[in-house]
């Protein structure tokens, strides 16, 4: 059984479109790496098209 190795939440920001320094959040390296492995590379959450939608809409 190997050891979880966690690292800075900071270091997948790329994924976000609002990205948010957190140096004090710890995330799993081999977990984020294989979700960033499976993301495509213009991939950002949330995605800003459906943001954009999403506000505005007369009830959002």
């Amino acid at each position: 059984m190997s050891e979880k190795v966690y690292v800075m939440g900071d270091l997948y920001n790329s994924l976000f479109s609002v990205q948010v320094s957190n140096p004090d959040y710890l995330v799993d390296y081999k977990l984020w790496n294989q979700i960033r492995a499976g993301l495509p590379d213009n991939y950002r959450m949330p995605d800003p098209v459906i943001q954009h939608i999403l506000n505005s809409h007369p009830n959002g």
